[in-house]
């Protein structure tokens, strides 16, 4: 299976400097999501891996991930925000690292996920954020991981992250 697997992801991305921030208490209606992403953007931040827990009943958490360099303006927007969302929670985690395994032919095979976080469990790398689409998947681990994570790239997939 990771011979199948190495055609199938053609290449890693690694991107350092990455926060992961969750905004919890969020009304369950768009609206409210909207109104985080508008305020962001009016800021210049630029939001990459955006995750939509599922609902519970009138609340919503949503998780997102963008440049340690953004991290001043992030936070202003959220504390403005709490303005109109009282009962927002807001957690912050800087220096982490963003893994993107990409292929087109991942769209048609099963089991490239499963090898990807085996993979990074064998190496205890956590990992904190994911998204895909049919052709990446993304993960958003610690920093300080970064070393482990490029020797399994190199090892697994045959990929020298520089």
């Amino acid at each position: 299976m990771i011979n199948d697997i190495r055609e199938v992801i053609t290449s890693v991305n690694v991107e350092n400097g990455v926060t992961l921030v969750t905004v919890f208490n969020l009304p369950n209606n768009s609206e409210s999501i909207a109104d985080i992403f508008n305020c962001l953007a009016e800021k210049g931040v630029n939001v990459d891996m955006i995750s939509l827990n599922p609902s519970s009943g009138v609340r919503q958490t949503v998780s997102f991930s963008a440049s340690d360099g953004d991290l001043s303006d992030i936070l202003s927007t959220l504390g403005f925000l709490k303005n109109s969302y009282r009962d927002l929670r807001i957690d912050v985690n800087t220096n982490n690292c963003k893994l993107t395994f990409a292929g087109d032919a991942m769209r048609e095979r099963y089991g490239v996920a499963a090898f990807v976080f085996s993979s990074l469990g064998e190496r205890n790398i956590s990992v904190k954020l994911i998204t895909t689409s049919e052709t990446k998947i993304s993960c958003l681990i610690n920093e300080s991981d970064y070393s482990e994570a490029c020797d399994l790239i190199d090892k697994t997939f045959g990929i020298k992250i520089l």
